[in-house]
């Protein structure tokens, strides 16, 4: 009975076929070996070649030229070292290997050896370059601070602030600062502040501690979140003598929390100082001015002769004298014409006037009240009424009232 045959693979695709397992596998995709170097060699090429070993077992580990060609240290056989890479295979030989990207003494610290290894990486990357350091506002308005709502850093901060410079406005971000997703969560921090209007600066950082507490300011999230900022970020993570990757990789590096609000903001009294010296400066310049015009002023009146002078003042009173001469004749002229102007008016409501219908030979009769008679039947046989002339009146008896029909 004849066996099934199943699918048949060439060579090269179980090779694939492994290599895709080893890179799906994070652990091997970012390894620390230690052992003894043998078998180096370095081609004409640049690539470094050779076999990391222990007392069971070794492993080949090829570190190319791109890389080689900065390490500071560059090992050689006999060697006791440590090699961060991945583990990957090469395809001529279906053959695993470590890919290495950094070597280091034996001996030396994990965190400490991957501090040093981001360290060499994101330098070689431009992320510690003064040409993409921000300057920082000389006066901020708004600061925003990246730290933990509860920690002595931000009661530091605050308090630094109230004292230099309690006018500007703080905008708090709380995150965790050390321990799982810690990293995370600042860069997360970062990302959000640069999406808020207004915020002039960021302070990112904590209080002092171990290298391990300190570490998520060592970690490359965080670094590249504070490199890829629009706004000025100052790392404050520590104490004096700690320095992170924050520190490096940050526009403006302060040794503590409190040293931070010293070198952001400007001291309140400082401020007063120097504008009340100002305003000496400015007053002293214009009084020093004002003698330097008077000064001028004198010497110009000194070199006029006296009679000079005073034929000065006597061509401005002449000046004086005709422009009242000129005014009065034009005053006098607007009276005459408001004068012909009142004479005919005059004229005019004189030819209006009742005095002038009484010359004409017509009288004004009023009765005893006093009232202008205008109706004949308005008076009665005997009544008594007063007739004004044109010159002079009479007091009359009527003796009857006719009325014209």
């Amino acid at each position: 009975m004849m066996q099934s045959v199943g699918k048949i693979y060439k060579v090269h695709e179980i090779t694939q076929r492994l290599r895709d397992i080893l890179r799906a596998e994070p652990i091997l995709q970012d390894l620390w070996l230690e052992g003894e170097i043998s078998n180096f060699t370095r081609s004409s090429a640049g690539h470094v070649y050779f076999t990391l070993k222990d007392s069971n077992s070794q492993i080949q580990c090829v570190i190319f030229q791109r890389v080689a060609s900065r390490l500071r240290l560059m090992p050689k056989s006999g060697d006791a070292v440590l090699v961060h890479g991945q583990l990957s295979i090469y395809d001529a030989r279906s053959q695993y290997q470590i890919i290495g990207d950094y070597v280091a003494p034996a001996g030396v610290g994990k965190l400490q050896l991957e501090f040093e290894r981001l360290k060499e990486q994101l330098e070689t990357e431009g992320l510690f370059d003064q040409a993409y350091k921000k300057p920082l506002p000389k006066f901020p308005q708004k600061i925003g601070l990246i730290t933990s709502a509860t920690g002595a850093a931000i009661r530091d901060i605050l308090r630094m602030l109230q004292e230099r410079y309690p006018a500007v406005e703080v905008l708090l971000f709380p995150t965790l600062v050390q321990g799982d997703g810690a990293a995370e969560e600042i860069a997360h921090a970062i990302r959000c502040m640069n999406r808020q209007s207004g915020i002039d600066l960021l302070i990112v950082g904590r209080g002092g501690g171990s290298i391990e507490d300190l570490w998520a300011f060592n970690e490359e999230v965080v670094a590249r979140a504070i490199f890829e900022s629009h706004i000025p970020i100052v790392s404050a993570v520590g104490h004096e003598t700690d320095v992170t990757i924050a520190d490096l990789v940050a526009d403006h590096r302060a040794p503590t929390p409190s040293a931070a609000v010293e070198n952001i903001v400007p001291d309140r009294e400082e401020l007063r100082l120097q504008i009340t010296g100002i305003r000496s400066i400015l007053v002293r310049s214009i009084a020093r001015r004002i003698d330097v015009v008077r000064t001028q002023l004198e010497n110009i009146q000194s070199r006029i002769p006296a009679r000079h002078r005073i034929d000065a003042i006597n061509r401005l009173r002449q000046v004086i004298d005709q422009l009242d001469s000129r005014g009065e004749r034009a005053v006098v002229q607007q009276l005459k014409g408001k004068r012909r102007t009142w004479q005919v008016t005059a004229t005019q409501l004189d030819a209006l006037s009742p005095l002038a219908t009484l010359a004409r030979g017509y009288s004004i009769c009023k009765d005893s009240s006093g009232k202008t008679v205008t109706d004949a039947s308005r008076v009665h046989a005997g009544e008594e009424v007063d007739v004004r002339l044109s010159r002079g009146r009479l007091a009359c008896r009527v003796l009857k009232g006719e009325i014209d029909v």
